[in-house]
């Protein structure tokens, strides 16, 4: 035989539902109903007890009298007035232990423990008596949702998952990708009637979704929906209503759904699957070149650290991003594409390249799509899924502070967000409407400033009194063509104004048989070295760099390595860049200080005998190198040297853009 089970009754059809379970089922009960706050209906011709909210030690004492042994906690409860809160000594001295400082979820929690712990009643679950008031998963009804609907299901649900982790409340409405209405303390119903008030009359074509808090004591608060739910969500002008299958309560059920079906509201079961991947969030992520997969494999691992099992990437990547775990679309180095001549015969595959992955996009509906410089595909893409929904965030800003600041427009059209290296790039951004985040510059955590520079000697054999003089004629063949003969001039110069010295050359891969060429017959002791460890040993040891300029003039800078810059365009070029660049330098460490802290020599100036003096010069004047070094530094900070790291940053600020549209 059951035990005598106690209901106490809130207000709404869910308390009468339960006192006719047990009726039919025979099962003697036992009513506390609360001024105020439970139908007067329901307890006609029912044992029951009025009592005031707080008057839990005469509820107890009541509910002992009658012999109830277990408790049951049904229909809502309004805000009560002070009259009928007011507590007596039982209730004072369990607020007095701090349960009315937890929430509503913690305060249930410890009404919960104190009915069972000290009063020995047993509590149970209203779909314990009523097995059939859990939603089951699927669709509900005759409607079906949309692919849209779905997406702002899955968007609503975030919302209302971290209103729930902050106990505020347990459902959200979302339209076209962005939440539109949190609940608050004063419930769902009220959410929807601000706002159908707030359109005017309009269709909203949101979707509600309604799910249990994450650790909620659900025994006692799972989250209900019944008929009147179904009139608000119709009045508010909303496309249907989902809940947490297995989480959430439908009081008579085909009362709801005929009731959906007539206003033309799909209802709908989240899975416990899809329940889980809210704690989940995904990120689709987009390099199309190696300096690109390497900005987002440390992008990865730091999100991964902020989220640890709760994130989920997709997208195209080379080698760092596969470490993190990326399955890329398609080898990204079908993006690796440079130069006119190059694209125009893969121009049909990469337009193709382009709908793919727009399509994937679309498919897979990420909280979020990060694409990594590379703008020509990426911002093709990103044009494609505007308006879907999905935060549209762009990785290493064009350069418009330089050339064509009309991009800056362009681009606000349809990207939501803004990540850039360099410090005074974001008001360019936000000037033209999109919001953009400084996040530092991915060299200050390349590892340049940890060179070994006495191991670089001593496998190389080279005193430690000797001279190095490190030589970086930049990675492209145009570049090493053009600039490897006026270094090796200026190199001979300074050899017979300075006397023996050794040139190391740190060389990638593919300009290897290209720099062995070009210095097979100069008249001094050449190292050429491969791989970046090398490289950063190489400089470590170096007294004094020429290079062309380029990236590698801010790893230099962060060895602490003495530089001169050099660099040399076709007369065309030139002659363009003087009437369309609108920057005075080309090192970012001059850009940055807005003076030339580190000597440049470009163009016409890029001559042996003027590179010639200003190496010679930082070899004499320990000062000028000490001056040099303490710039750099200053530059590199601005840059983010010293702080969290950019990808760190940048991670960061992914989370930021997501959980805001998720409801935080």
């Amino acid at each position: 035989m059951q035990p005598k089970l106690g209901i106490l009754a809130g207000g709404g059809a869910l308390p009468a539902r339960l006192i006719r379970a047990c009726r039919d089922s025979g099962r003697d009960f036992f009513v506390i109903a609360f001024n105020g706050q439970t139908d007067r209906e329901t307890v006609v011709d029912t044992p029951h007890a009025w009592i005031r909210l707080g008057a839990a030690g005469r509820a107890i004492a009541v509910l002992k009298r009658e012999g109830v042994r277990e408790l049951v906690m049904a229909g809502a409860i309004r805000r009560p007035s002070l009259a009928h809160l007011w507590p007596d000594l039982r209730t004072l001295r369990f607020a007095l232990g701090g349960a009315f400082s937890r929430g509503d979820d913690g305060l249930l929690c410890s009404v919960v423990r104190t009915l069972e712990r000290d009063e020995g009643f047993r509590i149970i679950g209203v779909h314990d008596v009523l097995h059939d008031l859990l939603a089951r998963a699927g669709v509900l009804g005759t409607p079906r949702p949309t692919e849209d609907a779905l997406a702002d299901m899955r968007i609503a649900a975030g919302a209302a998952w971290n209103l729930g982790r902050r106990d505020i409340g347990q459902a959200a409405i979302a339209r076209g990708g962005d939440v539109i209405a949190r609940e608050d303390r004063l419930g769902t119903d009220a959410m929807m009637a601000k706002l159908g008030a707030s359109q005017a009359g309009a269709r909203t074509r949101g979707v509600l979704v309604k799910i249990s808090k994450p650790g909620q004591e659900r025994r006692v608060d799972l989250p209900t929906i019944g008929v009147d739910t179904i009139e608000n969500a119709r009045k508010a002008g909303l496309t249907g209503i989902a809940v947490e299958a297995g989480g959430a309560l439908i009081v008579d059920r085909d009362a709801v759904i005929a009731a959906a079906d007539k206003a033309g509201l799909f209802v709908y079961g989240m899975s416990s699957g899809e329940i889980a991947d809210l704690r989940r969030r995904h990120f689709f992520i987009i390099a199309g070149e190696p300096s690109g997969d390497e900005l987002g494999g440390r992008l990865m691992a730091s999100l991964r650290e902020i989220y640890a099992d709760r994130v989920h990437f997709s997208g195209i990547g080379g080698v760092r991003m596969a470490e993190q775990g990326l399955d890329s679309l398609f080898p990204m180095s079908e993006l690796s594409v440079m130069g006119l001549a190059e694209v125009l015969p893969k121009l049909p595959t990469l337009i193709g390249r382009i709908r793919e992955t727009a399509r994937a996009v679309r498919r897979e509906r990420p909280d979020c799509l990060v694409c990594i410089d590379a703008p020509d595909f990426n911002f093709r893409v990103a044009r494609k899924l505007k308006g879907v929904g999905i935060a549209l965030v762009h990785y290493v800003a064009p350069t418009v502070w330089a050339w064509r600041a009309g991009r800056a427009r362009k681009v606000a059209r349809f990207l939501d967000h803004m990540l850039c290296l360099l410090p005074f790039e974001p008001p360019y951004f936000e000037k033209a409407g999109l919001a953009a985040t400084f996040v530092g510059h991915p060299i200050v955590e390349s590892g340049a400033d940890a060179g070994d520079g006495a191991r670089f000697r001593a496998d190389h054999a080279i005193a430690p009194a000797t001279t190095l003089v490190a030589v970086l004629p930049g990675s492209r063949h145009s570049e090493t063509s053009k600039m490897l003969p006026v270094f090796a001039r200026a190199l001979t110069l300074l050899a017979r104004d300075k006397g023996e010295f050794h040139v190391v050359i740190p060389c990638v891969a593919a300009r290897l048989d290209d720099v062995r060429a070009a210095t097979r017959d100069w008249p001094f002791s050449v190292s050429i070295v491969i791989g970046v460890k090398d490289k950063y040993d190489a400089l470590a040891a170096t007294d004094v760099a020429l290079a062309a300029s380029g990236t590698v003039a801010l790893e230099l800078a962060l060895s602490k390595t003495p530089t001169v810059i050099a660099y040399k365009l076709n007369p065309l070029t030139v002659w363009l860049a003087r009437r369309l660049v609108r920057v005075r330098f080309a090192n970012l460490i001059n850009i940055i200080l807005d003076r030339e802290a580190v000597p440049e020599f470009l163009n016409e100036r890029c001559r042996p005998e003027l590179l010639c003096a200003a190496v010679a010069r930082l070899m004499d004047d320990a000062a000028a190198r000490r001056r040099q070094i303490e710039d750099a530094g200053a530059a590199l900070e601005k840059l983010g040297l010293g702080g969290p790291s950019p990808g760190m940053r940048a991670a960061k600020c992914l989370v930021d853009i997501v959980e805001s549209r998720m409801g935080e």
